[in-house]
């Protein structure tokens, strides 16, 4: 129950975080084109996301293993804290395009062509990349049996869609109330809380508030008991 609870978080941290130029383009073709459209759109980008997890996944498998067995060597909260430093950094500092040229072409009434055009533009986002391989390296190392992790990402993609088709149905609200400004501010404050959040869980790996946990440890302890 708490891997599928942290994983429906995950999944809606993800849809507010990732509001780059996909976001506007499903806005789009929802208004412009229909929902169908924009759900064969974002079923591309999904794709594209299950390639990149599994690149991710097979690429970081041993560095992941290695991790798990050598706990004393390496300690988890410092690779993980790492991560999220990076990935931080990378949101504070980027400034995307929001609005892709020659949106007409990307989006046709071929819905095999407007798929596969979802599936190469996320694709070819350095962004993405970079993203996944930070939440599937510390996913690995918090659940490595790879039924867990399995499941874990298959709710993430889940909610992520779902949420993702919230968005298209109520692509006319978005489209009037959310500018680029707004969004390049709320990548500027997501990247801010990465970074403070990436510290203490780096602070933490160093042994940092130990004695905050043994606090937190003996009140659910007396709470069980």
């Amino acid at each position: 129950m708490e891997l599928i609870l942290s994983a429906i978080l995950i999944g809606f941290v993800l849809s507010t975080i990732l509001i780059g130029p996909v976001f506007f383009l499903l806005i789009e073709t929802s208004i412009r084109k229909s929902w169908k459209s924009a759900v064969t759109l974002n079923l591309g980008v999904i794709a594209a996301d299950i390639l990149c997890i599994a690149a991710a996944y097979f690429g970081s498998k041993d560095f992941a293993d290695y991790v798990t067995t050598h706990p004393k060597f390496y300690r988890i909260y410092i690779i993980a804290g790492f991560f999220v430093l990076i990935y931080g950094l990378f949101m504070y500092f980027s400034r995307p395009k929001l609005h892709i040229e020659n949106e007409e072409q990307v989006v046709g009434n071929n819905y095999l062509r407007t798929f596969f055009n979802g599936f190469v533009m996320n694709l070819l986002n350095i962004g993405v990349i970079v993203f996944w391989f930070v939440i599937v390296s510390s996913i690995m190392i918090q659940y490595p049996e790879p039924k867990d992790f399995v499941l874990y990402m298959g709710v993430v993609l889940l909610t992520y869609f779902c949420i993702d088709l919230v968005k298209i149905f109520l692509a006319g609200k978005l489209q009037k109330r959310i500018t680029d400004d707004m969004v390049y501010k709320i990548r500027k404050g997501v990247g801010i809380c990465l970074l403070v959040f990436g510290i203490i869980i780096t602070l933490k790996g160093f042994g940092f508030f130990k004695e905050i946990d043994r606090e937190i440890e003996n009140q659910l302890i007396h709470q069980k008991g």
